[in-house]
């Protein structure tokens, strides 16, 4: 089942034409009739809603990670190294599978840049 609706979801990922997304409907209404479909699409929506998390995570990145040290927010703030952090925003392959930030890395992430963002603000507040 959850094989199935992956399945669907791609197709109609990449689904060109509108006959093609009503036989993609059809088929996942044939699906909601089986046991076990509201379980598979619940983990399938888990699934996407966590790509899309990490899809504005980067989004969100793209502006900042130029005018900061990296090196600098790995180090200080997580004790790793800057390749950590870069497997991680990336999803690079760790030990055979993607490497994500768990949900306590990403909070110390938002507080780190909460932190630069209140150093520079000080730093402003000196000069003028």
């Amino acid at each position: 089942m959850k094989n199935d609706i992956k399945n669907l979801k791609e197709r109609f990922r990449n689904a060109k034409t509108q006959k093609e997304i009503e036989d993609i409907d059809k088929e996942m209404n044939i699906l909601s009739n089986e046991k076990g479909f509201a379980e598979s699409m619940l983990e399938s929506i888990r699934e996407t809603n966590k790509e899309v998390e990490e899809i504005l995570l980067k989004e969100k990145l793209k502006e900042v990670l130029p005018v900061i040290s990296v090196s600098h927010l790995t180090r200080t703030y997580f004790h790793k190294t800057p390749q950590w952090f870069y497997q991680r925003l990336n999803e690079n392959i760790v030990n055979g599978k993607p490497a994500n930030f768990t949900k306590d890395e990403l909070g110390t992430l938002a507080g780190a840049l909460t932190d630069i963002s209140n150093k520079i603000k000080q730093s402003v507040t000196l000069v003028v």
